[in-house]
């Protein structure tokens, strides 16, 4: 099972202009300055690559702090 801590630096990793541990699971992501569309879609694939997850943009935007995309991962890679 992944981490949380883990979880957030992949995101961070795929974000660009996010300083390494700037950001914790209760950070609103989508209320940071780098998030962007390109931010939107990037996340979309980083989930899909590095977890098997498919997200929607709608069901992403559903999810907002780090800590609620988290847990959403976790449960559909339990499945």
């Amino acid at each position: 099972m992944i981490s949380l801590d883990t979880f957030i630096k992949d995101f961070e990793e795929a974000i660009e202009d996010l300083t390494p541990g700037s950001i914790t699971g209760a950070t609103q992501y989508m209320e940071l300055e780098a998030w962007d569309s390109l931010a939107l879609l990037t996340t979309i694939s980083m989930l899909d690559a590095e977890y098997g997850v498919h997200l929607s943009a709608t069901k992403l935007k559903a999810l907002p702090s780090l800590k609620c995309l988290y847990e959403y991962v976790v449960k559909e890679v339990n499945k």
